[in-house]
């Protein structure tokens, strides 16, 4: 797993010239909601429930100083249950 997260830390530094704005896009049960919210609280993000309102698509645009603090966002957003990262 650790060698993973390197790499997604490398292909992210190679991609991205710090800083910058990034986007994150998150599926996430309604249920979860307020839990990923309370992560992302004080950035600009956009909400989209699914058709039967069991799921919410949030996208979430931060200005990032460095692939760490991208990093940092998704172990935190892994923490919650039925939570998927696009």
């Amino acid at each position: 797993m650790a060698h993973s997260i390197e790499q997604f830390k490398a292909t992210l530094d190679e991609h991205h010239e710090w800083p910058c704005d990034y986007t994150f896009k998150f599926i996430v049960p309604s249920k979860s909601l307020d839990e990923l919210k309370s992560m992302i609280d004080g950035f600009p993000y956009t909400e989209k429930d699914s058709k039967t309102g069991k799921y919410t698509s949030i996208t979430v645009v931060i200005h990032a100083n460095s692939s760490d603090v991208i990093l940092n966002i998704y172990e935190k957003a892994a923490t919650i249950e039925g939570l998927i990262s696009l």
